[in-house]
C-alpha cells in the first residue's frame, strides 16, 4: 500500500512539472490579442531566434529521455535555422508570443521579402517543444501573419514555400481554411 502511495504521488509530481502545465497542473492557456492578433507577432534579430532556439534544443538534449518524434522534427527545424542565419542576413525573424500567464514564445517565423512579387515569403515555422495545441491552436499564428501582411498595402502573404516543405502545417492550415 505504502508503494502505491508513493508511486501516486511520484508521478503526480512528475506530470505536473511538465512544462505544458502550471505548478497547480493545470495546462497552460494562452489567447489571442483581443484588439490585433498581429500584435503577438514581434520582431527577433538573429542573434535572440537563435538564443531562443538554442534554449529550445538544450531542453530536449538534457531531457534525458529518448528524443519522440515531435522533438526530432523541432531539432531538424532548428539545425535547418541555424543554417539559415549563418548563410543569410536578409531574412525577417519573429516570434509568437499569445498573451498567457508568463511570456512564453510559442513559434519562432522565418520569413523574407520577395520585392519583385511584393510577397512576404513565411519560409519556416519553428514550434516550441513547451507548445501543447490544447493551450492554443496553431492556426491562429496564420492568422496573425495574414492580419500583419494584410495591413501592409500591396504585400501579399506567400505560405507555399512553407506548405512545400512541412507538410504539418500545410495539412493543419489549409483544412483550417473551411473552420
Amino acid at each position: 500500500m505504502k508503494s502505491i502511495l508513493l508511486l501516486i504521488f511520484f508521478l503526480s509530481t512528475v506530470l505536473s512539472l511538465n512544462p505544458i502545465h502550471l505548478p497547480s497542473g493545470n495546462n497552460r492557456e494562452y489567447r489571442i490579442n483581443p484588439i490585433s492578433r498581429a500584435n503577438d507577432l514581434n520582431l527577433l534579430t538573429p542573434c535572440k531566434a537563435r538564443f531562443i532556439a538554442r534554449h529550445w534544443e538544450n531542453n530536449i538534449m538534457s531531457s534525458g529521455k529518448e528524443i519522440m518524434k515531435e522533438d526530432a522534427h523541432i531539432l531538424l527545424r532548428i539545425d535547418d535555422l541555424y543554417r539559415n542565419i549563418e548563410d543569410d542576413n536578409v531574412n525577417i525573424y519573429m516570434s509568437w508570443t499569445p498573451n498567457g500567464v508568463s511570456s512564453d514564445v510559442l513559434f519562432v517565423i522565418v520569413g523574407e521579402i520577395n520585392h519583385d512579387e511584393k510577397d512576404f515569403v513565411i519560409t519556416m515555422v519553428i514550434q516550441s517543444p513547451f507548445w501543447d495545441s490544447c493551450q492554443i491552436e496553431s492556426e491562429h499564428l496564420k492568422y496573425a501573419l495574414e492580419e500583419l501582411v494584410g495591413g501592409i498595402g500591396g504585400v501579399s502573404l506567400d505560405m507555399s514555400y512553407l506548405y512545400a516543405n512541412d507538410s504539418r502545417f500545410r495539412l493543419s492550415w489549409i483544412s483550417a481554411i473551411g473552420k
